[in-house]
């Protein structure tokens, strides 16, 4: 048994851009782990230097996320302007991919005093939430927070954030009367950002494998599943 908080938070846009795409950018399934440490810096009121220095939040908490339901999809077009000695040298479109109506379950784990602490901020955020851009806000559902000990099970797992590459434990789907499999969206991202000169620089990247919500697969031995209202899950991120 250990010790979880779950929040759940409700988003009508949001996008998860992997770090790599430009001119055509993805949005990941699901927020990866930086993101999910983020919006409990926010809710701290706590500044990247802060929430990522030595001892601090960012490498003490555990994190992993569920969706709690399927989202919409969408494009979006921005154009960018150059400018060049003061004026506009050339136009640079670029398409945007968004999720629509999300739903996700974020879920933290790490030493009890820091979880009832993350806790009553989440009920009473110092910063506005997030889920990816800083326009894209997040809005918690207060009643849904939960401190709980959890206890390992067993079962499929979907609509969640792996750590590993999936793919090449050839994953077992569960095929289900009416099922929509989906692909595995696999990436390599930080599970971590130092801060210095005012600017964050990405750090411990690991392969991560994004579960899309409609596939349901059986998870490969040797990482303990843990429980959460009858979903299984593993930790995305732990401390180093």
């Amino acid at each position: 048994m250990e010790p979880v908080l779950a929040v759940r938070l409700r988003a009508p846009i949001a996008s998860f851009r992997p770090p790599r795409d430009l001119n055509y950018q993805r949005t990941l399934p699901l927020p990866p782990p930086t993101t999910v440490l983020g919006v409990a810096g926010a809710a701290l009121g706590l500044a990247d230097v802060e929430l990522w220095a030595a001892g601090g939040p960012g490498h003490r908490l555990k994190v992993a996320v569920l969706a709690e339901a399927p989202a919409g999809r969408a494009r979006d077009m921005w154009t960018l302007r150059k400018i060049v000695s003061g004026r506009i040298a050339e136009r640079s479109p670029y398409l945007r991919e968004l999720l629509v109506e999300t739903a996700f379950t974020l879920l933290y784990g790490g030493p009890r005093e820091l979880l009832e602490q993350l806790a009553d901020a989440f009920r009473q955020p110092v910063y506005a939430l997030s889920l990816g851009r800083e326009d894209e806000l997040a809005l918690v559902d207060v009643d849904a927070i939960e401190l709980a000990s959890v206890a390992e099970i067993t079962g499929p797992v979907h609509g969640t954030v792996w750590p590993g590459d999936l793919r090449r434990d050839v994953p077992r789907p569960v095929l289900e009367p009416g099922a929509r499999l989906e692909p595995l969206m696999v990436e390599r991202l930080p599970l971590a950002f130092r801060v210095a000169g005012g600017r964050r620089h990405p750090e411990r990247y690991a392969t991560l494998s994004f579960v899309p919500f409609g596939t349901r697969i059986e998870p490969p031995p040797g990482l303990p599943l843990l429980g959460w209202c009858g979903r299984a899950f593993t930790w995305a991120a732990t401390p180093p």
